[in-house]
C-alpha cells in the first residue's frame, strides 16, 4: 500500500506539472475561443482519448455504469464544470497571478471541509504542510491586489476544486476508476456545450476557421497544443489517476501535491510567455517544495499497524 501511494503521488505531481505548463496555453488560446468553448473542445478530446483506451484494452465501459457510477460521476462532472468554467471565466477578469494564488487556496480548503465534511481531524503537520504551501503561494504570484468579480469566479472554482477531491477521496474506493472518470468527462463536455450553444454562438461559429483554416499559424499551433494536450494528459489521464490514485492517497496529500501547480505555471510562463520570477517568487516556489516535503516526510505518522495510510470514513447518504 505504501509503495503504490507512493507511485500516484509522483504520478500526481506529473500531472500537476501538466496543468501548470497548460495554464500558459489555455491563457493564451481564450484569445480566440470562449471559456465554454474551449472546455466543450477539451473535454470531449479527453472523452475520445479515454474511449479510445477502453476500445484498445478491450475493456466494457457500458458493463460498469452501475447507479452509483452514474451518481458519483455526474456529481463530480458538475463540481468541474463550475470549477473549470469559474476559472476560465474569472481570468478574462482578474490577472493570472490573482487567478493563480486564489486557485491554490483550494489547498487550505481540502482539509477544512475533511474536517466539517467528514469530521476528520488533521494532525499537526497537515496543517503545516498546508500553511507552507499558502504561504509560498502568496510569494510565488505576488498576493491579491484586488477582490472583484474575476476574483470570486476564481473562489468558486478553488472550492469546488477543493470539494472534488474530498468527494472523489470518499467515493473512488465503491466504484470502477475509469467508468467514473469517463461518466464526469462526459458530463462536463456536456454542461461546457450547452453554456457555449447559450451564451458563445460567435465562437462556436467560428470554430471551423479557428481549428481548419488557421491551423497553420502560430495562433492555431498554439490552440491545438492547449486542447490536445489538455484533452489527455491534463484532462482524461488526469482525472483517472486522481480518482485511482486517491484510493491509496489521502485528500489533503492530493491538496498539497497539486499545490506545485503555480510553480510549474510560473515555469511555463517563463518557458512559453518569457515572463520572469522576482526573488520573492523563488523563495514562494522554496515554501511550497517545502510544504510537500513536511507532508510527505512526516505522512508515516498516520500509518494505522499494518503500515497502510489511513482513509477517510464513508459519509452516509
Amino acid at each position: 500500500m505504501q509503495s503504490k501511494a507512493h507511485f500516484w503521488g509522483w504520478v500526481l505531481l506529473f500531472i500537476s506539472f501538466v496543468w501548470g505548463i497548460e495554464f500558459s496555453l489555455v491563457h493564451m488560446s481564450l484569445d480566440t475561443l470562449g471559456p465554454h468553448t474551449f472546455n466543450s473542445l477539451r473535454f470531449a478530446i479527453a472523452v475520445l482519448s479515454l474511449s479510445l483506451y477502453f476500445v484498445l484494452a478491450r475493456k466494457k465501459l457500458w458493463a460498469k455504469l452501475t447507479k452509483n457510477v452514474l451518481h458519483h460521476g455526474i456529481v463530480l462532472g458538475a463540481m468541474l464544470f463550475i470549477g473549470f468554467a469559474g476559472q476560465t471565466i474569472g481570468l478574462q477578469y482578474t490577472t493570472a497571478s490573482n487567478a493563480g494564488f486564489i486557485t491554490g487556496l483550494n489547498v487550505l480548503l481540502v482539509p477544512i471541509i475533511a474536517l466539517l465534511w467528514l469530521k476528520q481531524p488533521q494532525q499537526w503537520f497537515v496543517w503545516m504542510g498546508v500553511a507552507l504551501a499558502i504561504v509560498g503561494t502568496l510569494l510565488l504570484t505576488g498576493g491579491v491586489s484586488g477582490f472583484g468579480v474575476g476574483e470570486l469566479l476564481v473562489l468558486l472554482c478553488a472550492l469546488m476544486f477543493a470539494v472534488h477531491i474530498v468527494y472523489t477521496g470518499v467515493y473512488a474506493r465503491e466504484v470502477d476508476a475509469l467508468a467514473l472518470t469517463q461518466v464526469q468527462l462526459i458530463t462536463v463536455t456536456v454542461l461546457s456545450l450547452l453554456a457555449a450553444i447559450y451564451y458563445e454562438q460567435s465562437s462556436l461559429l467560428a470554430l471551423p476557421e479557428h481549428l481548419i483554416y488557421q491551423a497553420g499559424t502560430e495562433v492555431g499551433q498554439t490552440l491545438w497544443l492547449a486542447l490536445l494536450l489538455g484533452g489527455t494528459v491534463g484532462t482524461s489521464l488526469a482525472y483517472v489517476a486522481q480518482t485511482i490514485g486517491q484510493q491509496y492517497l489521502d485528500a489533503w496529500r492530493v491538496g498539497v501535491i497539486y499545490a506545485t501547480e503555480p510553480l510549474f505555471a510560473a515555469l511555463g510562463g517563463f518557458w512559453i510567455l518569457s515572463e520572469t520570477l522576482s526573488n520573492y517568487a523563488w523563495l514562494g516556489a522554496g515554501f511550497i517544495i517545502a510544504g510537500m516535503l513536511v507532508a510527505e516526510l512526516m505522512e508515516g505518522d498516520k500509518l494505522d499497524d499494518n503500515g497502510s495510510a489511513l482513509v477517510p470514513e464513508k459519509v452516509q447518504g
